[in-house]
């Protein structure tokens, strides 16, 4: 799977997440895909675009995680998608952009973060990017 894959340019409509810093393990914020959202079947095939700009490993210990949730009623989530890692390596990582996959079958999306580590930091933004054929 190229994880670094960004399909198109971003819809601002479609933003997950603003530029944000987080520390520790993070549940997403709530997009609404609409009332009418019932692709059928397996699902929409979408990405969350995540552009990382900042991300340290500064103990070697620090892993850095998303994954795409759904959910048919915005409170009990379930995955859609595998989780997506993000490539570091002593005290450097790599910055830009990454694809995180999922097929979404219900109206409300999220991108979770999970981190570890002893003093792990990533800045990201985020959009959820629909394979649209």
């Amino acid at each position: 799977m190229n994880k670094n894959f960004i399909p198109t340019p971003q819809d601002e409509s479609l933003r997950m997440e603003a530029v944000i810093t987080k520390t520790a393990d993070f549940v997403g914020t709530t997009f609404d895909n609409g009332v009418g959202f019932t692709p059928g079947g397996i699902g929409m095939p979408v990405a969350a675009v995540v552009n990382v700009s900042a991300c340290v490993r500064n103990d070697s210990d620090e892993t850095y995680s998303f994954k795409l949730q759904e959910s048919s009623d915005d409170s009990t989530w379930t995955d859609c998608g595998p989780s997506v890692t993000i490539d570091v390596s002593a005290a450097t990582s790599t910055l830009g952009g990454y694809s995180v996959p999922g097929f979404l079958s219900k109206r409300y999306s999220r991108l979770n973060l999970d981190v570890a580590g002893t003093t792990p930091s990533i800045t990201y933004e985020a959009w959820q990017n629909p394979n649209i054929r």
